[in-house]
Formats: structure tokens, C-alpha cells, sequence
């Protein structure tokens, strides 16, 4: 074999060692797309939309006074779990199973993974907006598992008063005990219901020991 030809042969296998390198780059880089996306879907799952508001105040109140802030993630953390995750399946599939090449491969995993998180984004808020026009909110259970005091004792046949905190702003409501005994005033209690303008209690003690 002469000089040029040892000269092919070594340009054939480094061609074939770059091709190789390439293609291995690539089905890591699916791979590692995919698993992102799905660790991202789960750590939202998990966590959820946190709320935050500047310095931990905020001047968005919930339907109790309670500060809730803005989205913290909104639907950030959701979309790019999701445009990962199609993207590495898309990306993977066409590496393993078509001969485009390495460009195109990536320019139709990024418009499915587009197009994909787009449908899901539409579909999620469609249903989130379904879901909340028909769920009925029971206003007698708003502030079930509340903390509050008792600062007029309650009796078995005569309403008491106890106080709470919501949203920094301090409340006082006529208030019964849960099973009709007398409750000292001083008694830290949790609330069970609000009920015509009373609201009905049960002393944290006997939570506790429940729990």
C-alpha cells in the first residue's frame, strides 16, 4: 500500500472517529435534555406555584386578607419542563432512527417542542380556567385550621369571643366551642367554622393529640 493510500485510510478513520464523537455528543445531549425536563416537571409537581411578595409582604390579598404575592414561577418552571422533555424525546428519536442530518435533526426537535409546550400551555389553562369557574367555595369552611384565643370565655350554652390574626389585621368574632363544653379565655383554639356570624372552635390541645 503506498503513501497515499495509508493516507485515505487514516482520513476515512478520522472522519469516522469525528462522526462518531458527534452522534455520541448528540444522544447525550438528548438524553440530558430529557432527564432536565422531567426533574423540572417533578420538582413542580412538588413545589407547586409558590407565591411571594417584595420582602415577604405583598399588596395581593386572598379572599381572607392573607397576603399571596405574585407567581413566583407562574408557568416559567412548567413550560421549560415541558419544552425539554418533548425536545429530548423528539431529538433522541430522530438520532436513533433517521439519517438527517445533525442541524435538521435539532431544527425539527425544537419546532416540535415548540409547538408541543404551546398545545400543553393552552390545554393546562383551558383547564385551570375550566376548573375554576365551577368549583364552589364553601365560605363557612374559609378559615378551617385557623389559630386563634379566646378573649371572652366561652360557655356550654353561651357564646364566648376569640381573636385572630389574617393578613396582619387583628379580628373578634362570637364563638361556641366544637362540642358544646366551656372554653377559659386565654385557650388557644382552632377554628372549625364560621357559621352565621359565629365561629365554631376546638382547643388546640385536643388537635394536638389528634395529630
Amino acid at each position: 500500500m503506498g503513501v497515499s493510500g495509508v493516507s485515505g485510510v487514516a482520513s476515512t478513520v478520522t472522519v469516522v472517529a469525528n462522526h462518531s464523537t458527534n452522534t455520541l455528543g448528540m444522544q447525550l445531549f438528548y438524553l440530558g435534555t430529557f432527564l432536565a425536563g422531567l426533574l423540572l416537571g417533578v420538582y413542580v409537581m412538588i413545589r407547586g406555584v409558590e407565591r411571594v411578595g417584595v420582602r415577604g409582604r405583598s399588596l395581593e390579598l386572598d379572599a381572607l386578607g392573607r397576603p399571596v404575592g405574585t407567581a413566583r414561577m407562574a408557568l416559567t418552571a412548567p413550560t421549560i419542563g415541558a419544552f425539554a422533555t418533548i425536545l429530548g424525546i423528539t431529538g433522541y428519536l430522530l438520532w436513533r432512527y433517521s439519517t438527517l442530518p445533525t442541524g435538521l435533526q435539532l431544527a425539527l426537535g425544537f419546532g416540535a417542542a415548540l409547538l408541543g409546550t404551546m398545545l400543553a400551555t393552552r390545554l393546562v389553562a383551558h383547564w385551570a380556567t375550566q376548573a375554576a369557574t365551577q368549583d364552589v367555595v364553601d365560605e363557612r369552611y374559609l378559615l378551617q385550621g385557623h389559630p386563634a384565643q379566646v378573649v371572652k370565655p366561652i360557655a356550654p350554652t353561651q357564646p364566648g369571643e376569640i381573636a385572630y390574626v389574617v393578613g396582619g389585621t387583628r379580628y373578634a368574632t362570637p364563638a361556641q366551642s366544637l362540642d358544646g363544653t366551656a372554653v377559659a379565655a386565654g385557650t388557644e383554639v382552632v377554628i372549625d367554622r364560621l357559621e352565621e356570624g359565629v365561629a365554631y372552635v376546638e382547643p388546640w390541645v385536643q388537635v394536638e393529640q389528634r395529630l
